[in-house]
């Protein structure tokens, strides 16, 4: 098993590159915290866990990888910031440039040496895996559109008794009945 911290993620894998059916355990941890992924209300809490298993099929080098951090992020509802563990396992085809069949190149990553920078790699893995909207629980009420409390701390009483315009003719409806 290597261990590497700090840097970039790197791995290197020249001891099973021509050894078919060997494999390589990799345990990486990064430190992303003054990373800008361009997403405002999103950082890294905790440093960036991968853990790598790399298997030389012959044709190609498969990885089995899975990615552990803590992300901050602002609820959509709330606006309230929260931890938002992220894990993820994710799996992916490395192949030596000069050995790749057509589908690999335009599917796999493509080698040129034995040493691997995969930090983009990853974090590609992470923004694919984000949900479109972080939601701090299943039941928060968000704000209120009226007078913009947040429901989670403030009963809110603004919306009680308002009958959108555009179903006030359901609600005669109703009450003819």
């Amino acid at each position: 098993m290597n261990v590497y911290w700090g840097g970039n993620m790197k791995v290197n894998i020249a001891q099973v590159r021509y050894r078919s059916g060997e494999s390589v355990h990799f345990d990486l941890v990064e430190d992303f915290s003054s990373l800008d992924l361009g997403i405002e209300a999103l950082s890294f809490q905790t440093p960036v866990r991968v853990q790598l298993q790399i298997n030389n099929t012959s044709k190609a080098m498969l990885v089995n990888g899975t990615i552990h951090t803590d992300l901050k992020v602002m609820c959509g509802r709330c606006l309230e910031s929260f931890v938002y563990p992220l894990s993820l396992s994710f799996q992916d085809e490395w192949v030596f440039r000069a050995l790749a069949t057509d589908d690999q190149l335009e599917t796999a990553l493509l080698l040129d040496k034995d040493e691997i920078d995969i930090t983009d790699r990853i974090l590609e893995q992470i923004v694919v895996a984000l949900p479109m909207k972080f939601i701090c629980s299943a039941k928060c009420q968000g704000l209120c559109p009226t007078c913009g409390a947040n429901r989670n701390l403030t009963p809110c009483h603004c919306g009680e008794g308002v009958v959108d315009p555009r179903l006030a003719a359901l609600a005669k409806w109703q009450s003819n009945n």
